[in-house]
């Protein structure tokens, strides 16, 4: 449904939402998009990810920048951050309830 949450889903399966939209918000929207093949490629990952996590995270995270507007991106920060199960759904065009209770 969500724009951006299929090309996280797409590019970086199990990577959570959270990470990859902390990591625009960390380097910014202007900047992530900039990241090329090559920078990826030679990320080495650290402690906490492996290579190919981060990488992917990476990639998903430049992939929907390139690819989704802010208005796209605020939807699935609101989405996953703000905990009240609810998604747009532009062909209602209203927010839908998407969680099971």
């Amino acid at each position: 449904m969500l724009k951006a949450r299929e090309i996280i889903n797409k590019k970086a399966a199990g990577v959570p939402y959270v990470m990859v939209i902390s990591y625009i918000l960390d380097k910014g929207e202007s900047n992530v998009v900039k990241i090329t093949d090559k920078q990826i490629n030679a990320l080495e990952g650290n402690d906490m990810m492996t290579k190919v996590f981060e990488q992917a995270l990476v990639r998903a995270a430049r992939e929907v920048c390139k690819k989704c507007t802010q208005s796209d991106i605020v939807q699935l920060i609101k989405a996953e951050w703000c905990c009240d199960g609810e998604e747009y759904d532009p062909d209602l065009g209203q927010f839908v309830n998407i969680r099971e209770w």
